[in-house]
C-alpha cells in the first residue's frame, strides 16, 4: 500500500514538472511573439519567413491542382516550402538546386527502368550512382532528393512511367518558381539593422572591457577579476564569426532584392567586416594582457605582480585605447583624428613604461616577464587598431539607413524639373 502511495506521489511530481515545462515553453512563445510584433528584429524576421513559407506552400498546392490537374500534388508545395529562405540569393539558389536534384533523380530512374528494368541486381549500382550524385556539392542540402526520388520512382512505377516523371519535374519547377515569387513579392527579406546592431555591440563590448580593466588596475583587482577579463575577451573572439556571418547575410540580402532596388541602402559592408576582423585580432592582445594579470595574481604561477605605480600608468594606456575605439571606423576627418590622437597617447604611455622598466631597478627582478608582456601586448593592440583604421567602418545613428527618394533621384541624375 505504501509503495502504491509512493508511485502516486512520483506521478504527481512528474506531471507537475511536465506541466511546468509546457507552461515555460508557451510563455517563451508568447514573449517571442510579443517581441516580433513590438519591434523589428530576428523574431519578426523569423515569423515573416515562416508565414511566407506557409503562403508559398498553399499557393503551390492549389496551382498544382488547378493548373496541372495533379492527382497527388506533393512535389509543388514541398519545393515551395523548401526554397523560401532568408535572402533572395539563397532562395534562388535553393530553387535551382532542388530542381536540378529532381531532374537528376527522375532521369536516372527513368533511364534504368526503361533500359534494364528493376531487379535486385540493378538496384545496387543505380543506388550507388544516385548516392554519389546526391553528395555533389552544387546540390547542397537538396542532394538527398536524388537517391530518394530514384528509389521512389523505381519502387512505385518501376521508373518507366513517363507521365509520372514529367509531372514530378514540372511540379517541382512550378513549386520552386512560386516559392521564389512569394519570397520576393511578400516583403522580400532585407537584413540591414541586425548586422549594424551586431557590429556596434561588438565594439561597445571591447570599449567596456578596456574601461573595466583600467578601473580594476587602479582600484584593486585579484585573480578572479583577471579571469573574468580573460573570459570576456575570449567570448568576444568567439562572437566575431557570428557577427561576420550576420554581415554577409545583410550584404547578400541586398542582391536581387526588389525592395533594395526601389529604396537602396548605402552601407560599407566590407568596412563592417574589416572592423570585426580588427576587433577579433585585437582581442588576442587583450586576452594576452588579461592572461598575464591572471598569472600574476595566481599564487600557484609564482609570477610577481607589477608595481602599483606601473599598473596605474598602464591603466591610462588602456583608457586611451578604449577612447580610440569610441571613434574607430567613423569616416569623418575629425573622428579619424581622434583615433590617431588617443592611440598616440596610449603608445606614448607604453613607451614611457618600457623606458622605465629598462632604466629603473625593479623591486623584484623576477617580475620583468610580466612587465614586458603587458607592454608588448599593449603596443600590439594600439598598432593593430592604427593599421586598420582607414579600412574599418562602423554603423552610426546619424541619418536614415535608406536613401530618401530625392537623394536616389540625384544619384540617378534626375533633377526636380526632369521629375
Amino acid at each position: 500500500m505504501s509503495r502504491s502511495g509512493d508511485d502516486t506521489a512520483e506521478e504527481v511530481v512528474w506531471h507537475r514538472r511536465a506541466s511546468d515545462r509546457v507552461a515555460q515553453t508557451v510563455a517563451g512563445w508568447v514573449r517571442t511573439s510579443r517581441r516580433a510584433f513590438a519591434h523589428p528584429g530576428p523574431e519578426r524576421d523569423t515569423g515573416l519567413l515562416l508565414a511566407k513559407a506557409a503562403i508559398a506552400t498553399v499557393v503551390a498546392w492549389q496551382a498544382a491542382v488547378h493548373l496541372l490537374d495533379s492527382p497527388q500534388p506533393f512535389y509543388a508545395p514541398l519545393a515551395a516550402l523548401l526554397v523560401v529562405d532568408e535572402t533572395m540569393v539563397r532562395s534562388l539558389g535553393a530553387s535551382a538546386q532542388r530542381i536540378a536534384a529532381v531532374v537528376l533523380g527522375m532521369s536516372v530512374a527513368w533511364l534504368v527502368g526503361s533500359l534494364v528494368g528493376v531487379t535486385w541486381w540493378t538496384m545496387v549500382p543505380v543506388m550507388l550512382v544516385a548516392l554519389l550524385l546526391g553528395r555533389w556539392r552544387r546540390l547542397g542540402d537538396h542532394g538527398l532528393q536524388v537517391p530518394t526520388l530514384v528509389l521512389l520512382s523505381l519502387l512505385t512505377v518501376h521508373g518507366t512511367d513517363t507521365e509520372f516523371t514529367y509531372l514530378t519535374i514540372v511540379e517541382t519547377v512550378l513549386g520552386g518558381v512560386i516559392g521564389v515569387a512569394v519570397n520576393a513579392v511578400v516583403l522580400a527579406p532585407l537584413h540591414i539593422q541586425q548586422p549594424r546592431d551586431a557590429v556596434r555591440s561588438l565594439t561597445a563590448r571591447v570599449r567596456r572591457l578596456l574601461d573595466d580593466m583600467a578601473t580594476g588596475l587602479r582600484e584593486g583587482w585579484d585573480a578572479d577579476e583577471a579571469r573574468r577579463w580573460y573570459d570576456t575577451s575570449t567570448e568576444i573572439v568567439r562572437t566575431a564569426p557570428e557577427v561576420l556571418e550576420s554581415i554577409e547575410t545583410g550584404r547578400e540580402s541586398t542582391r536581387l532584392n526588389p525592395r533594395h532596388d526601389l529604396r537602396p541602402v548605402d552601407i560599407d559592408w566590407a568596412g563592417y567586416a574589416r572592423t570585426v576582423e580588427t576587433v577579433r585580432r585585437s582581442q588576442w592582445q587583450v586576452s594576452g594582457i588579461a592572461r598575464t594579470l591572471v598569472d600574476a595574481a595566481d599564487e600557484a604561477e609564482r609570477l610577481p605582480v607589477p608595481s602599483e605605480g606601473f599598473l596605474e600608468r598602464y591603466a591610462e594606456a588602456l583608457e586611451a585605447i578604449g577612447r580610440a575605439i569610441d571613434h574607430f571606423g567613423l569616416r569623418d576627418g575629425e573622428e579619424k583624428a581622434e583615433v590617431d590622437r588617443h592611440l598616440r597617447a596610449g603608445l606614448e604611455v607604453l613607451d614611457e613604461l618600457g623606458a622605465w622598466v629598462r632604466e629603473t631597478p625593479l623591486d623584484d627582478p623576477q617580475a620583468w616577464p610580466a612587465y614586458g608582456a603587458l607592454i608588448l601586448d599593449g603596443q600590439r593592440l594600439a598598432r593593430e587598431l592604427s593599421a586598420k583604421k582607414e579600412e574599418a567602418a562602423v554603423p552610426t545613428d546619424s541619418g536614415p539607413i535608406r536613401l530618401p527618394l530625392q537623394d536616389r533621384l540625384k544619384q540617378m541624375g534626375v533633377t526636380g524639373q526632369d521629375a
